[in-house]
């Protein structure tokens, strides 16, 4: 993934992801539509990849996801807990007023 690229938003019914970084630098954006979660509504950030700690970030299904490349070329590994169904993938406009957050606003990075 190239630096600037934004990706957003994706959700699964039944499908975890689990996404790691193993070079460039991206922000992962989560913000939670399931609708018997105590976070529900709440948008988390977080930076993968270069000098920062390793990670593998858990995205479970009901979580609308995106990221953004901060620093690329960024290669970026998922796995799923099922195979690809197109049935399964959601999308939703990165600029959906529910979810409200800004892509383009310089990030804190952390």
């Amino acid at each position: 993934m190239y630096a600037g690229t934004v990706k957003a938003w994706h959700i699964h019914k039944i499908q975890t992801d689990w996404w790691y970084v193993a070079h460039g630098v991206i922000l992962a954006v989560l913000h939670d539509l399931r609708p018997d979660s105590e976070t529900r509504g709440e948008t988390n950030e977080f930076f993968l990849g270069d000098d920062r700690d390793p990670i593998v970030l858990k995205i479970p299904p009901g979580v609308a996801h995106g990221c953004r490349c901060l620093s690329g070329p960024a290669d970026l590994f998922y796995v799923t807990s099922h195979v690809y169904n197109p049935e399964d993938e959601g999308r939703i406009p990165h600029d959906d007023p529910d979810i409200g957050y800004d892509w383009l606003r310089p990030p804190r990075i952390r």
